[in-house]
């Protein structure tokens, strides 16, 4: 008995040691670094802007502008480090100790290839990545020609991220969040659950290009279970319906706000589709650079994914600092696209002819993030968008009242344009 009681005391000694060991380095090793100054128990919570969400990115800019990059701030007992240069997230993107994304991750619903951790990712990436390839994008085309003629998510994974008190499961479970989460997921997840239900039981039609289900058929014929198709699936539609949409949505403002540009776009289209805008193939939209020089300045100034996170799995270099194990590192992206030092003096206009013969940085410009994590389906967007943009451009001309100063973003988990998309449009005779 007093062996057994022994062993327990070295035990728990062992363990205490150890997490004050572990402590002590991170906290030495993050006090090096510059950032807001944090209070016991609360850290630097008292500059986040609660659930209001239009003032997260005014905040960041804030804090970005201050203490430049690296940075640390500290959510309660939870250190973040933000980096904002393109050298800094090359050093995230692509290191070995990097490659699980951060913990807020997991308030995602959907756990698919966008939030696994590493060892599950790179066995669902290798399964997925085939029902990518070139030849299939190419069968789409039709399809998104005839499509071309959920946000709350989002927004709930936001809050719960910056809110400490939402972070343990049992807690957030008896929140009104929760049960608004669930009520949305639930809506979200329906049509998936269908179409995985008609395609076990129906046979494919012989009129049916094969290629537009291989990613469903493809999921069904590996190694994954019900669950996990289930999840890719919903991931697959989560992680890329919205972003391509608002993509295409922040593009169209973007061109109403600059008329001349949008000109341009429309000669582009008419010399290469002509007046119709009709059957268009794969290779007419590889010749529309203009159009691809205004969709990378509109992912440029408007990017779907303001930040990202990654989490150390091991002490990283990061420039002159080091950075512990077990800490999540978030990738100011917004600030990097509108860095002077990568795009000019004029970084905070709209000028697509910026990227004309530009050599840039590839790590200045992360719209699709960058390294071995980047999006799966970057090719499949592309087209999707330059589609859809011919098709609105080639058949109406687009104005607006507003002016790209007055835009106010909020940020929720994507970011979004607060004062809403106002449009008109106008049949091009």
């Amino acid at each position: 008995m007093f062996h057994t009681f022994v062993q327990c005391v070295l035990f728990c000694v062992t363990v205490y040691f150890c997490r004050w060991w572990q402590t002590g380095r991170v906290w030495k090793l993050l006090s090096r670094l510059p950032g807001p100054r944090c209070f016991p128990l609360i850290g630097a919570l008292y500059i986040i802007p609660g659930r209001d969400t239009s003032r997260y990115l005014s905040t960041l800019i804030g804090l970005t502008g201050a203490y430049g990059s690296p940075y640390c701030i500290w959510l309660g007992p939870v250190p973040v480090v933000i980096v904002s240069s393109a050298e800094h997230a090359r050093t995230i993107l692509t290191s070995p100790a990097t490659v699980d994304k951060a913990s807020f991750y997991r308030f995602t619903p959907l756990q698919g290839i966008f939030s696994l951790p590493a060892h599950k990712w790179r066995a669902h990436r290798k399964m997925i990545q085939p029902s990518f390839k070139q030849s299939i994008l190419r069968s789409f085309i039709p399809l998104f020609e005839q499509k071309a003629a959920n946000m709350i998510l989002f927004e709930i994974v936001t809050i719960r991220a910056v809110n400490i008190f939402l972070h343990p499961q049992w807690l957030y479970r008896w929140t009104s969040v929760y049960r608004k989460e669930t009520k949305a997921l639930e809506e979200f997840c329906q049509p998936s659950k269908t179409i995985l239900a008609r395609k076990t039981t129906s046979e494919p039609s012989s009129t049916e290009s094969t290629n537009r289900f291989s990613l469903i058929e493809h999921l069904q014929s590996s190694a994954l279970g019900s669950e996990a198709i289930e999840q890719e699936l919903n991931t697959i539609i989560f992680a890329g319906n919205e972003t391509s949409a608002m993509t295409v949505a922040n593009t169209i403002l973007l061109l109403a706000m600059h008329p001349h540009v949008q000109e341009k776009m429309l000669s582009e289209i008419r010399v290469h589709c002509g007046a119709e805008v009709e059957n268009i193939e794969y290779e007419t939209l590889k010749r529309l650079t203009y159009m691809e020089m205004v969709l990378k300045e509109s992912l440029r100034l408007l990017p779907i994914a303001a930040v990202i996170g990654r989490r150390t799995t091991a002490e990283l270099d990061l420039g002159q600092y080091r950075l512990p194990a077990d800490i999540d590192v978030v990738i100011d992206i917004f600030d990097i696209h509108r860095n002077r030092e990568y795009w000019g003096t004029d970084a905070d206009r709209f000028r697509p002819e910026r990227f004309e013969g530009l050599q840039y940085d590839p790590y200045a410009l992360l719209p699709f993030s960058a390294g071995s994590r980047n999006c799966i389906g970057l090719r499949y967007a592309w087209i999707s968008m330059k589609i859809m943009l011919l098709k609105v451009v080639g058949r109406y001309r687009i104005e607006t009242d507003l002016k790209l100063e007055e835009l106010a973003m909020k940020i929720a988990l994507t970011m979004k344009i607060s004062n809403g998309h106002m449009v008109r449009l106008r049949r091009r005779q």
